[in-house]
């Protein structure tokens, strides 16, 4: 009985270990602090420009604050929204046309989502971005989705760059149909970003995009404003 009791408790040990461990490489989880983080829809897309971000920039940088950009696809609509602290985003309200919503990650089935997460080969994207990404995306069905999700976090120096982390998302409830979207997705140009492997779960990569947590190897990928345009609009 005592032999049991000990296997147990280091069965339990080591899952703690490994979970710690896996958990570690993100340090930055903004529903876990205590800023008052919202969803937002940005109505007036065409207001938000490099000067935009950069203000954005100097409110959440010396608090370490993080925001996050998200395209939506649900079948032939597209919605560009943010999500951050609430107080630094009211500031952009008018200007943005913000509109409050309910965070859509919570009502997505875990069994129903394909993610991953984008990375560059370099330190920062020397090469230019493909204007493709969401001009010929491939059709999705009606209740079909494709999410692509920029998080963005002021790095601590005098240059107006953002520390990122990227990830994309496909949600088709038919198994086989979410397969084929998969790679359709995966495949599409996107010129220098590339799919980066992670050793983590599907539940742990869920959690993450709900967090919307910036990981420490995300400062590998430094993003000035006009990339992360390009990366967000249409």
């Amino acid at each position: 009985m005592i032999l049991w009791l000990v296997l147990f408790f280091i069965v339990i040990a080591i899952s703690f270990v490994l979970a710690w461990q896996s958990m570690r490489d993100y340090r930055e989880m903004p529903l876990k602090s205590k800023e008052e983080y919202a969803l937002f829809l940005i109505r007036s897309t065409e207001n938000l420009t490099a000067k935009t971000l950069s203000d954005i920039r100097e409110h959440i940088v010396k608090d370490g604050l993080i925001i996050s950009f998200e395209r939506l696809f649900k079948g032939k609509r597209a919605a560009l929204t943010i999500f951050g602290p609430k107080w630094v985003l009211k500031k952009f309200t008018d200007s943005l046309a913000l509109l409050e919503l309910e965070d859509y990650s919570l009502k997505l089935n875990d069994t129903d989502v394909h993610l991953w997460e984008m990375g560059s080969k370099s330190k920062d994207l020397k090469e230019q971005i493909s204007p493709e990404i969401f001009k010929n995306l491939p059709s999705l069905g009606e209740e079909e989705q494709f999410l692509w999700q920029v998080v963005l976090g002021a790095k601590g120096d005098k240059l107006p760059v953002f520390q990122s982390q990227i990830r994309a998302a496909v949600y088709a409830k038919d198994s086989a149909r979410r397969r084929d979207l998969v790679q359709l997705f995966q495949n599409i140009s996107t010129g220098e970003l590339i799919k980066v492997p992670k050793p983590f779960s599907h539940e742990q990569m869920m959690s993450f995009y709900r967090l919307r947590s910036l990981g420490k190897d995300s400062e590998g990928l430094l993003l000035y404003p006009e990339k992360i345009l390009k990366l967000i609009k249409f």
